[in-house]
């Protein structure tokens, strides 16, 4: 059977490829003159490439007809172990009259393992030369290139010689490589949407941090690309030239997944992997794939469950009888209930199953936070961009030993700690998982609950790395997500963090808030950003001295549950009281002041 491009091919054609099924290499040679002729003549008469995969015993085991243009060479089958050279050498033509050997053809021969590529080059259907490339014996994933030769090369020891040792020194490496990291390339868009940031377009911002994503999830970024497009190719993303291009760079590079900085549909994520053959996510997949390394508590364990759930369900797919679903009448009619109906409706149960797990984490919190308001300790967030600083902001404030890493979402689970203001001025800092752009709504959804810490502090720190070129634009980012979790209209201090990295000394972050350069190393602004905080939530409190007759017994149990009693005292007929309370609750207890009270 012919593979490949063979549309328009005539039958005299097909039949004098088949024949090339019936040539024998003798085993003490790579290849024959009457097998170059033949591949040479043929290939100058369709004005295409062809291909041929040759095993050591001589046999012709696959012939194949490319484009012109590029040549695709097969996935060898029937291959030995993957620890070893597959035993397949493969021939093909360049209609080009060279016989150099390509990108594609050098990264093919260390992929699939092959003894040998060989390129021949055709002019006039006659072969003018042949280079053929054999695995290093030396060197992990590289190659040697011997030739120019001519058809009729009758000494083929030297070239055997090196591939019985290549194959040695695959075996002899084989148990020290690390095949565990995967390779990725990744895929950018510029649209006309697509804005300018500091002269710089948003897309390019974004896949430097999708390269950052990609590092942190332990991949090995060996290629990118992007395509600039006036809109969103709805088959494939992008369009179907550069989905060639990236066919061929995946090939080139030996990649093992591509990467897309923009949602895909589980449909355009389907026709770019049968198209591109290798594994295919967006962005959203990766930082769900980081979130689940990190999660460390209960909560962020179910909380990146419940997202990944809702992210692929409906990329859950199959093709086939095996896969068809119980009937409903004539023509809808299968074997049964299928795997992948039983694996939707057991993802459906798990979804509602964590969301009512995460009701009654949400219920526990909710009588945590009353606990706090009933005790009257005021609750500041750290909130930011990722790998701003807030873990390591939080452990300088606090004296805090909380994990940090210079990495993105080192911190999806909530830590609160308590922080001293003065030396009666307590309050409770919660560090919080970091924002991104493009961060997946359905993860906003998930971590609701955790994010609620946000929604009900009584001020927000939002953390900006002054180091970071874009801190005015992660700002934006930041205000944005607030918004949308209806935490936008806090007071809230903007703590530019690593300021000991700013080499720029007319550094200035333009905000209307309240701006505060600070240094988790070094302690610069510590000082500034606790004296800020008391005046932002005890500005309306009053200290206050209070004598209260016995008579009024409500009094005292009042004052515990709406301010902070600091000491109590009596005499014959009433208690003594220091309270700290707010302005407004005044009007209460206005009668039992006593004279020479001042604002603490």
């Amino acid at each position: 059977m012919i593979h490949g491009s063979t549309e328009g091919l005539k039958k005299s054609t097909i039949e004098a490829l088949e024949k090339i099924y019936e040539l024998e290499i003798p085993r003490d040679k790579l290849w024959t003159e009457e097998l170059i002729t033949a591949l040479a003549s043929i290939s100058g008469e369709i004005n295409r490439e062809i291909s041929v995969y040759i095993d050591r015993k001589g046999k012709i085991t696959d012939v194949s007809v490319g484009d012109y243009k590029t040549v695709e060479l097969n996935e060898v089958e029937g291959r030995r172990s993957s620890q070893r050279l597959s035993g397949i050498r493969c021939i093909h033509t360049h209609l080009n009259g060279s016989g150099m050997l390509s990108a594609p053809d050098l990264s093919s021969l260390i992929l699939l393992k092959l003894d040998m590529v060989a390129a021949v080059g055709v002019e006039n259907g006659r072969a003018t030369e042949i280079y053929a490339a054999l695995p290093s014996a030396v060197e992990k994933e590289d190659y040697e290139i011997f030739g120019p030769f001519g058809k009729n090369k009758q000494d083929f020891s030297v070239l055997f010689d090196c591939i019985k040792e290549a194959d040695e020194f695959l075996k002899r490496q084989s148990e020290f490589l690390d095949d565990n990291v995967e390779k990725a390339v990744l895929v950018g868009l510029k649209t006309q949407e697509t804005r300018d940031i500091n002269g710089v377009s948003e897309a390019e911002i974004s896949m430097l941090e999708l390269k950052e994503l990609a590092q942190t999830a332990g991949a090995q970024v060996v290629a990118t690309m992007m395509q600039k497009r006036s809109v969103r190719d709805s088959a494939y993303l992008i369009g179907k030239g550069k989905l060639e291009e990236l066919k061929l760079l995946v090939q080139t590079k030996q990649a093992d997944l591509v990467i897309f900085d923009e949602e895909i549909s589980p449909s355009q994520q389907r026709n770019i992997e049968e198209a591109v053959g290798v594994k295919i996510i967006d962005r959203t997949g990766l930082i769900l794939d980081i979130f689940a390394q990190r999660a460390r508590s209960r909560e962020g364990k179910i909380q990146v469950e419940l997202a990944q759930l809702e992210y692929n369900l409906p990329r859950i797919y199959g093709k086939g009888s095996i896969l068809s679903r119980l009937g409903g009448g004539i023509g809808t009619r299968g074997p049964g209930e299928t795997k992948l109906e039983t694996d939707r409706r057991h993802i459906k149960r798990k979804i509602t199953a964590l969301r009512e797990e995460l009701k009654e984490i949400k219920k526990q919190r909710s009588l945590l936070r009353i606990e706090r308001e009933r005790n009257r300790v005021p609750v500041v967030s750290l909130v930011g961009y990722t790998n701003a600083g807030k873990s390591s902001l939080l452990n300088a404030l606090c004296d805090a030993d909380v994990y940090t890493e210079n990495k993105l979402f080192a911190t999806l689970d909530t830590t609160t700690r308590q922080l001293m203001l003065d030396e009666n001025k307590l309050v409770l800092l919660s560090d919080t998982v970091g924002f991104i752009r493009k961060l997946p709504h359905n993860l906003l959804d998930a971590f609701k609950s955790t994010l609620e810490e946000a929604i009900y502090s009584d001020a927000l720190i939002i953390v900006a790395d002054a180091s970071d070129p874009y801190a005015e634009d992660h700002l934006r980012i930041v205000d944005n997500i607030l918004n949308e979790l209806g935490a936008g209209a806090k007071p809230a201090i903007i703590a530019c963090n690593k300021i000991d990295k700013v080499q720029d000394k007319n550094f200035r972050i333009t905000d209307d808030r309240i701006v505060i350069e600070t240094s988790a190393i070094t302690g610069e602004g510590l000082d500034k950003l606790k004296a800020c905080l008391k005046e932002i939530l005890f500005t309306s409190l009053l200290k206050l001295s209070l004598k209260i007759p016995f008579s009024e017994g409500w009094v005292l149990p009042w004052l515990y549950e709406n301010g902070t009693v600091l000491s109590v005292d009596y005499d014959e007929n009433s208690s003594l009281v220091e309270v700290e309370i707010d302005n407004s609750l005044i009007g209460r207890i206005k009668k039992f002041i006593s004279v020479g009270n001042n604002e603490s």
